[in-house]
């Protein structure tokens, strides 16, 4: 049965008390997995704290964030949720931020950033279109990838975003069914059974790879080719 109009109201008000409440007290929405110096080094490295900031969700040999967990709402640039939150009903669930897991470290950062001017994306793809276990595992990826994301919302905003409006519900798609990057990996699965790899963002890929269990059953292929090729190629990075 869905929320009724009262009800819809009431969800509303908790949600916006809550989030002014955590940002007024951190500001950002910030775990408590999360320390101060936590969150004085992810600045460090970004020039600002994120609003959306969790927690640091992957960190190098020498102790320096590698990648953040981010709330996958009332993020993004200033400009970004303004334009959000211009019209009233997206407005109470401010900026949708499809980005998980977001790449922090500077000298990694650097050397992905490399990897894709040389072409590493596509060498990438024609991989996963002609490794079939590959290709399993990245769709497995991305579908642990945006079942964590739509898990990680608080129960008020899930329901928020059950509401009939055409602006939530691209939200809604865009949180529940999208993957690593936003990516729409439903649609690289043909309906012959064939399989068209498209990756998007190794920075992406990678902060998802290193935020995750290696030793998962499901893991991300494209990061941990990455990973492979930064050990071999970058041996003045930490990982």
């Amino acid at each position: 049965m869905g929320l009724s109009n009262f009800g819809r109201l009431q969800v509303w008000c908790f949600c916006i008390l809550s989030f002014v409440f955590e940002f007024q007290e951190t500001g950002a929405l910030v775990s408590p997995q999360s320390s101060a110096s936590d969150q004085n080094l992810v600045e460090q490295q970004l020039g600002y704290l994120p609003p959306n900031f969790l927690r640091v969700s992957a960190w190098t040999s020498d102790n320096s964030p590698i990648a953040i967990q981010t709330y996958p709402l009332h993020g993004g640039a200033p400009r970004r949720q303004a334009k959000a939150t211009a019209t009233p009903t997206p407005a109470l669930l401010g900026a949708p931020f499809p980005t998980l897991y977001w790449l922090t470290g500077p000298a990694i950062s650097r050397a992905i950033a490399e990897l894709e001017r040389k072409g590493c994306i596509v060498e990438f793809e024609k991989r996963l279109n002609n490794e079939p276990l590959e290709a399993e595992r990245f769709i497995s990826c991305h579908k642990q990838y945006a079942n964590a994301r739509w898990n990680s919302l608080k129960e008020e905003d899930r329901s928020l975003l059950t509401m009939d409006n055409s602006s939530i519900k691209r939200m809604r798609n865009m949180l529940e069914f999208s993957g690593v990057a936003g990516t729409d990996f439903l649609s690289q699965q043909l309906e012959d059974g064939s399989f068209v790899a498209s990756v998007k963002c190794l920075h992406a890929h990678y902060a998802h790879y290193r935020s995750t269990s290696p030793n998962e059953e499901v893991y991300n292929p494209v990061g941990f080719w990455i990973h492979e090729i930064l050990q071999e190629n970058f041996s003045d990075v930490v990982l």
